[in-house]
This record gives C-alpha cells, sequence and structure tokens, in this order.
C-alpha cells in the first residue's frame, strides 16, 4: 500500500496566539510544526498503551418495561456501575464529565436516531463550559456525571425494531468504550479542562442533591 493511501490530512484551528508561541518554539529548535504535532499524536497514544487500568470495571442492569401508552418511545432503564482504576480516586471519578453516546443509523433517506438513551435530571451537568449537546438533533444534554460511582438513564426506542438483546449489545458496547477512553485520556493528561468539574462548582451542585435518597432515586425498581 502506498503512503500516499496511508496519510489522512486534517484541518485543525488553533488559537493564533497559541499557535504562534508553539511554532516559535519548535521552528526554532528546527523542527517543523507538522513534525511537532505528529510528536504529541505518537507521544500520547504511547501513554495511553501504558495507562494503567487495572481495577477498572463497568457493570450493567437493564430493566426493560411494557409499552406505555402516553410514552410509548421509553422502552426501558438502566444502571451503569463503574469501579475505577486503582490511578482514579472515587471521588475524582465524580467529577468526570462523561458525554452520552449517540445512535444513528443510516435509513436510506439520511440519517435516523433509531434509538437514545437519556440520563436522569440528577446527573446532567448543564453549567458552561461543560454543557454537551447533540451536534445532530435538538434533545437535552448529553453531558452527564456519575452519583456514587453511578449513572441511571432511559431508553427510548423510535422504531429501530431491534430486539432487547441487540440494543443491550449496542449500548453496552458504546458505553464501555466510552468510559474506558475517557478514563484513560484523562490519566495521560489529555482530557479537556471543561471534562472535568471544579471541585466548587461540583460541591455547588452537590449541596442541591440529597445523598440519603440518592440510592432510592437511582433504583430500577
Amino acid at each position: 500500500m502506498s503512503e500516499s493511501k496511508v496519510k489522512k490530512a486534517i484541518s485543525v484551528r488553533f488559537d493564533p496566539v497559541e499557535y504562534a508561541n508553539y511554532s516559535a518554539m519548535v521552528e526554532n529548535a528546527g523542527v517543523a510544526v507538522s513534525d511537532g504535532l505528529r510528536y504529541l499524536v505518537t507521544e500520547k497514544l504511547q501513554q495511553a498503551e501504558g495507562a494503567d487500568m487495572k481495577k477498572f470495571h463497568i457493570s450493567f442492569d437493564f430493566r426493560w418495561k411494557e409499552r406505555d401508552v402516553a410514552f410509548p418511545e421509553h422502552i426501558g432503564n438502566m444502571l451503569v456501575t463503574v469501579t475505577p482504576p486503582r490511578e482514579l480516586s472515587v471521588d475524582f471519578l465524580q467529577r468526570l464529565i462523561f458525554v452520552i453516546p449517540e445512535f444513528w443509523d443510516d435509513s436510506g433517506s439520511g440519517l435516523k436516531e433509531m434509538f437514545r438513551i437519556d440520563s436522569a435530571y440528577f446527573h446532567r451537568v448543564t453549567a458552561e463550559p461543560h454543557h454537551r449537546t447533540s451536534a445532530k438533533a435538538s434533545r437535552n444534554v448529553l453531558s452527564f456525571h456519575l452519583l456514587k460511582n453511578r449513572w441511571r438513564a432511559a431508553i427510548f426506542d423510535y422504531g429501530s425494531r431491534y430486539k432487547a438483546e441487540e440494543l443491550e449489545d449496542r449500548i453496552r458496547s458504546a458505553v464501555t468504550s466510552h468510559f474506558t477512553q475517557t478514563i484513560r485520556l484523562y490519566l495521560i493528561d489529555h482530557l479537556p479542562a471543561s471534562r472535568v468539574l471544579p471541585e466548587e462548582l461540583f460541591n455547588e451542585m452537590m449541596s442541591f442533591r440529597d445523598e440519603s435518597t440518592l440510592d432510592q432515586m437511582m433504583a430500577l425498581g
């Protein structure tokens, strides 16, 4: 396979001041900007491969429900429980901001959201600059954080015709990958600051929650 078929060109926007400072730094050392950026990618990939993910574990509990006349799309709920790797404290895990995976399929006439998972309201992160929404559809926030190592979410189906087992497989795969790579990026110091709740903001958010009722609120019933 020729080299031209392997390489992929991308366009990246930089803060003008940061780019000027970076280019001056590497070029004055006799290194091209493109070579410097390639080195950064290689370095982060090496760090990611060596990241200590021991003790990390994620489990899923799905509960499917009968179709409700008032909300026929709401077909189930799930509870995700995360055990952090040994290099990440339980307390800090609650401050990491995760982003709900989306499930879009090609319907022949364009992309269609076949099903959706949505955080329970008490997990959502709505403060700027930590707030994340879908780029494809008008919907509730995608950003969320764990409470007591857990995440409760509802499952909505919009005519996917998937069996429960198929939905579980797709959700489990996407969510596991997202949690794994988000935590890995944090461990190698590559997760944006906006994806971590500042301690003061986290404490303020928790002040509005009654920890004594969290177990009951997250229970699937």
